[in-house]
């Protein structure tokens, strides 16, 4: 009796261990509940950034600007960030094209499948603009941004498969249960996996800018800090943004460094993409999707700059096609003059003479020079 009595109180205690670690895990993902929202600021009281995704003290975010700030202490929906510095986001690297050389982000062409995965955890949301309401269960509006992220790539050749898998309630079991398609869509072994979402901060201007004159919401990447491979995710995320800025200055509003795993240890190249919030249009969402997969397929497959280098190529080799018909044009000429030559002079020694004569009296007088000899006779 004493023995099961022990046996209980061990199961017991192994039971409520792992109700713990599994209630962390699911919290550590969650957002605000309700309309609710984060406010984080410096130690001045300067905005940093505001999010619907749960803020966490040891938190860390990446402005637009590449200004790194640690989050120190929360109080409620506020929390207070202590400013860390300027981050170099390609330290190891002189310059963009080498950045962009880096095996562990640019595939080889042996490694490259060329194939991306995308679905999305938060089946519901949506654009008030569009829908008139910031949830539709298992028909948000994100699924349409998805597409047009999705259809964005294939015209680059990318083959994408885009789940439609619905995962809600949108709750704290979320990921868990959008883990399931993550594992499925990796098995494939693809290049890269994006999980879809858009923001829920009420003030649409915390995400609209203007990209070559076109308005557009901005991108916010989030990294999973409690990821056992965050350093690799880190860096995809890093690579993401160098090329982006480089691309379309203020696309990428930051990267968000939150507690949580998001499902990124399923893959070096798995990235949790904010397009917007809620108060944007779809529209600006979906054209901000467009422009992010061409930085995608650039950092990945480096296609851009192949490009410019075939371009070079091109005019290279149309420059070469025009000197040799110049010179095929010229020998084609001076057949023809020694044909017609060779013909009225009877023969090569009458052609020989002719060039002779040509180049001497003829081609001198031609420029109006004269010899000396003519002078003297004068």
């Amino acid at each position: 009796m004493r023995m099961m009595n022990k046996s209980l109180r061990y199961g017991f205690v192994l039971s409520l261990i792992f109700i713990l670690l599994f209630s962390t895990v699911a919290f550590a993902e969650i957002e605000v509940e309700g309309d609710g929202y984060f406010t984080v600021v410096d130690e001045d009281g300067n905005l940093i950034f505001q999010t619907d995704m749960k803020v966490h003290k040891g938190d860390w975010y990446i402005n637009e600007n590449n200004k790194k700030y640690t989050i120190i202490k929360t109080n409620g929906d506020q929390a207070i960030a202590k400013y860390e510095g300027t981050v170099d986001l390609t330290p190891e690297d002189d310059n963009l094209s080498s950045a962009l050389s880096q095996p562990e982000v640019l595939l080889s062409e042996k490694e490259a499948k060329k194939e991306i995965m995308i679905y999305n955890t938060h089946s519901d949301e949506s654009y008030v603009p569009n829908s008139g309401t910031h949830s539709e269960a298992g028909n948000g509006d994100i699924y349409k941004v998805a597409d047009e992220f999705a259809a964005a790539l294939k015209n680059k050749g990318v083959k994408v498969i885009a789940s439609n898998a619905k995962h809600d309630p949108h709750d704290g079991g979320a990921y868990e249960r959008s883990r399931r398609t993550a594992k499925k869509l990796t098995q494939k072994g693809p290049d890269a996996l994006f999980d879809i979402h858009r923001d829920g901060v009420p003030d649409p201007s915390q995400y609209l800018t203007k990209i070559n004159g076109k308005k557009v919401s901005q991108v916010r990447l989030v990294v999973g800090r409690q990821n056992p491979n965050m350093k690799v995710n880190d860096k995809f995320a890093k690579q993401l943004k160098s090329v982006t800025d480089n691309k379309y200055p203020g696309l990428i509003k930051g990267i968000f460094y939150a507690k949580g795993k998001y499902n990124q240890d399923l893959s070096p190249r798995a990235m949790l993409l904010e397009f917007g919030t809620h108060v944007v249009s779809q529209q600006d969402s979906e054209s901000a999707a467009t422009l992010f997969a061409n930085s995608v397929n650039q950092l990945l497959y480096g296609e851009d700059a192949q490009q410019t280098q075939g371009e070079d190529a091109g005019d290279a080799g149309q420059s070469r096609g025009a000197w040799t018909s110049l010179l095929i044009i010229i020998a084609v000429v001076l057949v023809g003059i020694a044909g017609f030559l060779f013909i009225n002079e009877d023969g090569w020694d009458g052609v020989v003479n002719r060039i002779k004569h040509f180049f001497g009296d003829e081609f001198v007088n031609y420029f109006g020079f004269k010899k000396e000899d003519d002078e003297e006779n004068k």
